[in-house]
């Protein structure tokens, strides 16, 4: 089969990809719905067609950790990097195996819970500003739920724990008008935490078909809660500069208000709560996570981070990696010809020999709520994806387009 061929094919299954309408399943992907998720076949076939196993990948705005979580069921290793705690924690959550003691003792923990509210809420709680705009009879049912975690003797048994309230949470209150009862809550719970036991049973099968121990994924990747930019200093990448072959993400969007941080109560009003099931501070503003604000300064400043960002992963990539990232704008026409000039500027250019058809890796999401500018809301978002590759040394060979999965495949990881 010829070198265009392979490429035609590794083009078309990844435009199956982009195109997907599945809704988000399998694996731990639905730990939380973490916005702007990127779709799991779009991860899976990059990795599958552009690393070999053991290899890296890194993901420098992990967001919900899609691409960690498929790339470590595919036997790869991971890097993932986000400064948001809520990203950090769930993919954490999302990919450390549970044993059957463990789950036994989560099932026994979560039956003797009373979700029903004391009838005051202790000047504690209250005072606690994580908990802004929480409807009281939620606070008082989550810190119940928060109190009872002391019981559970491990700490990945309540990072479990607290990710099923986090989840049970955000289904309960975000963009919700009315809040379920007690009762309703606690069988919820249950029903989830049966879900993510599910879950966390295909994603470790899937790791050890692919060579990774239930036992040896944690030591498969590294999560750091930090800034991308200065990143290529971190002590704890440096013996890994030079390794990852590919980057597979998804950037925040310029122009675009999502909330990462907050849920919406009753409608517009926003809570930071949370941070409060998860054990986190929370001293940040919308900008903070999404790299800039909606007005001009705000572009300015998300375009300068991007290439500071981009400059502190090229320095860790090896020389032949390919970056792809799914990135959507509230102005295409003027942000795009930026953003590809902030990637050439960070030391990248961009890929057309493996899509060649920019129009093609446009993908509508329907049904998803983005704010572009105050009082305007998309119903129907569009995301483009892009491939890139770091700019070779005066001299360098350019690297042929070769799918890793359809070459020679040596053994285990060393």
């Amino acid at each position: 089969m010829s070198e265009v061929a392979l490429t035609q094919l590794v083009e078309s299954r990844l435009l199956a990809s982009v195109h997907s309408s599945k809704h988000v399943t399998g694996l731990t992907h639905n730990f939380y719905r973490y916005p702007a998720r990127m779709p799991p076949e779009l991860a899976r076939e990059a990795v599958e067609n552009f690393t070999r196993p053991c290899e890296y990948i890194i993901d420098p705005f992990m967001g919900g950790g899609t691409s960690i979580v498929e790339a470590l069921a595919l036997g790869r290793r991971a890097i993932g990097i986000d400064l948001n705690p809520i990203a950090h924690f769930v993919t954490a959550a999302k990919t450390t195996p549970l044993s059957q003691n463990d789950r036994q003792t989560l099932r026994e923990w979560v039956q003797t819970l009373d979700l029903a509210p004391d009838e005051a809420v202790s000047e504690e709680i209250l005072r606690e500003p994580r908990v802004k705009n929480l409807p009281e009879t939620a606070l008082g049912s989550f810190a119940k739920v928060l109190d009872g975690m002391e019981a559970l003797p491990w700490p990945r048994q309540r990072k479990f724990a607290r990710c099923a309230l986090l989840k049970m949470g955000q289904w309960a209150i975000d963009c919700k008008e009315r809040l379920p009862s007690s009762d309703v809550m606690k069988a919820q719970l249950l029903i989830f935490m049966e879900e993510m036991f599910a879950g966390l049973d295909a994603f470790t099968a899937a790791a050890g078909t692919s060579g990774f121990g239930k036992a040896q994924i944690t030591g498969q990747r590294r999560l750091l809660l930090r800034s991308t930019v200065g990143v290529e200093d971190d002590p704890q990448l440096a013996a890994l500069r030079g390794k990852p072959k590919l980057v597979i993400t998804s950037p925040p969007y310029p122009g675009v208000h999502v909330l990462y941080h907050r849920w919406q109560v009753a409608g517009r009003r926003e809570t930071p709560a949370p941070y409060w099931l998860i054990g986190s501070p929370d001293g940040h503003g919308a900008a903070h996570y999404t790299l800039g604000s909606r007005s001009v300064l705000g572009l300015e400043n998300y375009f300068q981070t991007i290439v500071a960002a981009y400059r502190s992963v090229r320095a860790l990539l090896h020389p032949d990696a390919l970056v792809v990232q799914l990135i959507a704008f509230s102005d295409p026409d003027r942000q795009l010809p930026a953003f590809l000039d902030a990637m050439q500027l960070a030391g990248f250019r961009e890929e057309t020999a493996i899509a060649g058809d920019r129009a093609a890796m446009w993908r509508d999401v329907p049904n998803r709520k983005w704010y572009y500018r105050v009082g305007a809301v998309s119903g129907t978002a569009r995301e483009l994806l892009l491939f890139h590759r770091p700019i070779a040394e005066v001299g360098a060979v350019p690297h042929s387009v070769m799918p890793s999965d359809l070459a020679a495949v040596g053994g285990g990881c060393g």
